[in-house]
């Protein structure tokens, strides 16, 4: 800051400045005489004049004081300390490779001498700075961040200056300053599964900015040219079935940061990487436009973050990852993985790249006292849908509300558990989490359970069960098979899976003794004994429905002979099956799908000491 001078005639007063080199420590200590003559002391000056005469024109020095008289030059000074000023910071090479050092250097100006400065650095996604004094020549400082925190995960850094007076200044005033190093080539930490059922799919990302964002870039060079029956590579399904309908390589989309694809190998289980390209800033938070329906991300940056730095519009994020058991909820942004989040509009998710900050619940992790969540899981052979819900909540609504998740799109072979409301009138309609209001202590739950895996047994379990109130009864209704369950008596379920064409529908119901007789009213129980039902349709073409009934858990075997006694087929084959009702299908195929003729065909059911047989016809 630079002081004004201005110059005021003066005879009768005499002033003293001790001036230091610091404008801000200056004082002036004023003498006055009278036109007759005298003495003034001034500090440790005196000062004297003769009788009727002015005091000379002209200035004394005295070692760091110096003395006026006449005129005197007064100074308009700033009050206070004033703290340093930053300008011109600058790294040095601007885009490093992993390992360079970098220089980092600015100008800092300061109203006070003895000004320090000092360089805080670290690797992008830590937690503690390191601290290194600047060097100085003039107003010039500088200092290098060392080869060693240069890597991948890119640098950040802040100045600080701070003057004898203890004034303090950062640059930049918040956050970092981010350096974006360079990238010849990354390997992703672990190794890619391989397999051709649909627990070896894998959400995978880069998380970096490549130059080549191709995904035969980034995948040849391990995998070998595209070939689906090799390896499989999608990108954002559709929001409704078919998922992928289109969207198959090469039409998957590019590993933009941020972005992840879904990739299934064959065999092999290689080591996936990628470059050449560039860390991603981390100066701010990084933006990823979600669009209503089915969104597939990644971590942009190349370290792991809580899951609590994501968020859309200030709130928390549910983040899904695939894996052997299906979709599960994560805590984590795990770099190189890929990452789910249904989304109904067209929002803007936020990943903050600073490690600190306490972690948020999300809508769905939230309970609260006298609230509930039943969790359901179904599987059915290797396929797994095991984070599905029905509850209650304070803020809960009985229509759509911010506790409803959504289902995540299937993933080939697999079982689906969803909550379906078409009538929300929102982009997606199949629902993971149906949380209603907890005024209402009587409530309903229509779902569904589809899978692609035909003829294989599905199980449900129904847990958490005992969270609820001891008054509250929980019962599951089949109404294909005219069967209610007691859960709280036995809490799991098994029937057998038709295929995609023939999805299983199923109501859950929990409330008050009253309201569930009601409910429930016309559905049976379990049987009292083993009994076996004539099939339907009889005759038929091309399938029939066999369904038998057991009183407890038993080891299992329903065949289909011809009129030879010659075995067709076993529809069940020494399977143990909980107590309960059950139904399964025959198209009127041999054991290797063959179609086999019309006539007279018999299905034999054994059960523990059970064994029945009943005759069916089948005609084309």
């Amino acid at each position: 800051m630079n002081p004004r001078l201005s110059r005021i005639p003066i005879f009768c007063m005499l002033a003293a400045i001790a001036s230091t080199s610091t404008f801000a420590q200056t004082t002036v200590i004023v003498s006055e005489q009278s036109t007759a003559g005298g003495s003034a002391q001034a500090g440790s000056f005196t000062l004297i004049a003769t009788v009727g005469q002015p005091a000379p024109l002209g200035q004394a020095s005295a070692g760091q004081f110096t003395l006026f008289s006449g005129y005197i030059n007064t100074l308009d000074l700033p009050t206070g300390n004033q703290a340093p000023t930053f300008s011109n910071v600058n790294a040095t090479p601007t885009s490093p490779t992993a390992g360079q050092a970098v220089l980092v250097s600015a100008t800092i100006i300061d109203d006070a001498l003895g000004t320090t400065a000092a360089l805080n650095y670290r690797r992008g996604g830590e937690a503690g700075f390191t601290t290194l004094a600047m060097a100085s020549s003039g107003s010039s400082y500088s200092a290098s961040i060392p080869g060693g925190t240069v890597t991948s995960r890119g640098v950040e850094y802040f100045l600080t200056a701070t003057d004898a007076n203890n004034a303090t200044t950062r640059s930049p005033t918040i956050g970092v300053f981010s350096i974006q190093v360079r990238i010849a080539s990354e390997t992703k930490p672990t190794a890619q599964p391989s397999g051709t059922a649909q627990n070896a799919y894998r959400l995978i990302s880069v998380p970096f900015d490549l130059d080549n964002e191709n995904p035969l870039s980034v995948l040849q060079d391990e995998l070998g040219d595209y070939d689906n029956t090799k390896w499989r590579l999608f990108g954002t399904p559709n929001a409704q079935p078919p998922f992928y309908q289109g969207k198959e390589y090469p039409d998957a989309g590019n590993f933009s940061p941020g972005r992840s694809l879904f990739l299934i190998v064959a065999s092999g289980a290689p080591q996936i990487s990628a470059g050449p390209g560039a860390s991603v800033s981390t100066a701010g938070s990084f933006s990823i436009t979600l669009n209503p329906g089915h969104n597939f991300i990644g971590s942009p940056f190349n370290f792991n973050l809580h899951a609590s730095k994501l968020s859309i519009s200030g709130a928390p994020v549910t983040l899904r990852r695939y894996g052997s058991s299906g979709w599960v909820t994560v805590d984590s942004l795990i770099r190189w993985e890929g990452y789910y989040i249904g989304n109904q509009t067209q929002q803007t998710l936020l990943i903050n790249p600073s490690v600190s900050s306490s972690a948020a619940a999300s809508p769905a992790n939230r309970i609260y006292e006298s609230e509930w969540r039943l969790q359901i899981s179904a599987r059915c052979g290797v396929a797994n849908d095991l984070e599905n819900f029905a509850g209650v909540a304070h803020a809960g609504e009985n229509g759509w509300d911010e506790y409803d998740l959504v289902e995540p799109p299937p993933i080939g072979e697999y079982v689906s558990l969803y909550f379906s409301h078409p009538e929300w009138q929102k982009v997606l309609s199949r629902y993971s989490d149906d949380v209603r209001s907890s005024n209402d202590e009587n409530q309903r739950w229509d779902f569904v359970v589809e899978s692609a895996l035909a003829g294989e047994t599905v199980d449900l379990y129904f847990d958490n069960i005992q969270k609820l109130d001891g008054e509250m009864s929980v019962f599951l209704v089949d109404g294909d098979l005219d069967y209610k369950q007691n859960l709280r008596e036995r809490a799991t379920y098994q029937f057998q899976s038709r295929g995609l064409e023939h999805p299983k529908k199923l109501t859950l119901v929990v409330g008050k003794q009253e309201y569930i007789a009601d409910a429930t009213e016309g559905f049976g129980g379990v049987p009292e004994d083993y009994v076996l039902y004539q099939n339907f349709p009889n005759p038929f073409n091309p399938e029939t429905a066999i369904r038998f009934g057991l009183p407890e858990k038993s080891a299992v075997t329903l065949k289909i002979f011809d009129l030879n006694g010659r075995e067709v087929m076993a529809l069940v084959e020494n399977e143990r099956l909980e107590a309960g009702p059950h139904q399964r299908y025959w198209d009127g195929r041999d054991v290797v799908g063959r179609p086999v003729a019309s006539g007279i065909y018999f299905y034999q059911l054994i059960a523990a000491s059970f064994s029945r047989t009943m005759k069916m016809a089948l005609v084309k």
